[in-house]
């Protein structure tokens, strides 16, 4: 499944890509979060990246989680609050699932508080490598608010045939 729609044509080949990601966070009230299970996604009709790591592969409807970052590729080096008119993430947020026996949903944590630091590694058109630190405070409508704490390594390589 593509976050994305892409307008290539059948006949181009999309390069090969290599995903060499960790994502680890001590969330309030939860246990540590830790992932390398990190699926990447490129749009291909804007600079717009997407790192979605799980900690499931395909578990159990209640213990679902997760974090989702969706960014410009270009996104500069340095530390953002979520409050700030340039916060660059498309998307930031913490997610966990719950079920009862009919239904499923989903809680997001989105950051209201706090900072995330940035770090460019590389960023061309054969690797991207990115660092970020994060320290906030999110709240779904309907939980509690936690705090989340914790650094991704997030690299992505790319290659041609």
């Amino acid at each position: 499944m593509s976050l994305f729609k892409s307008k290539n044509s059948t006949l181009s080949f999309d390069p090969f890509v290599s995903v060499n990601c960790d994502i680890e966070a001590k969330i309030s009230n939860r246990v540590k979060f830790h992932t390398q299970n990190i699926q990447f996604e490129k749009d291909t009709n804007s600079n717009l990246i997407a790192y979605i790591g799980r900690s499931y592969e395909n578990g159990f409807r209640d213990s679902q989680k997760g974090m989702m970052f969706i960014f410009p590729s270009d996104i500069q080096s340095g530390t953002y609050s979520p409050k700030d008119s340039n916060f660059p993430f498309d998307t930031f947020q913490y997610y966990e699932s719950g079920a009862n026996d009919d239904f499923s949903t989903s809680y997001t944590y989105k950051p209201e508080s706090g900072t995330i630091t940035v770090e460019v590694v590389q960023s061309d058109s054969e690797t991207l490598r990115y660092l970020i630190n994060f320290d906030f405070k999110g709240k779904d409508s309907r939980t509690e608010a936690l705090h989340i704490v914790g650094r991704a390594e997030l690299n992505v390589f790319m290659r041609n045939l």
